[in-house]
């Protein structure tokens, strides 16, 4: 009688504890990614850095993920830096005469 309810026990931690084990180290993965860099949602993002000069994106961001030039223009990149609808989203920011003039999302991810 002892045998049956050992197997079951045994049957029940290799088939649990994995996922259990699994499931935190996700979350733990997730908060790592996030701690890094603060998240802003959309509209505090274009609030806070439209019509800013460079040195003070720089200031308050820290370098760009990357740099691009598109119309003629610079443009930076900054991945999983604004969360809304339940995701991270990457943001660019167009500077022209070395200010923000064009901020846009990229909502693929």
């Amino acid at each position: 009688m002892n045998i049956p309810k050992l197997f079951v026990v045994f049957i029940f931690f290799i088939f649990l504890v994995p996922q259990i084990l699994g499931a935190a180290s996700e979350e733990a993965s997730v908060a790592q990614i996030e701690s890094p860099k603060k998240l802003y949602t959309v509209i505090d993002f274009e609030s806070t850095f439209m019509n800013k000069r460079k040195e003070d994106v720089m200031k308050a961001l820290g370098e760009p993920d990357s740099k691009n030039s598109v119309q003629e223009k610079e443009v930076w990149k900054y991945n999983q830096i604004v969360k809304d609808a339940g995701k991270i989203w990457d943001q660019n920011i167009m500077f022209d005469f070395g200010r923000v003039n064009y901020i846009w999302s990229d909502k693929t991810k």
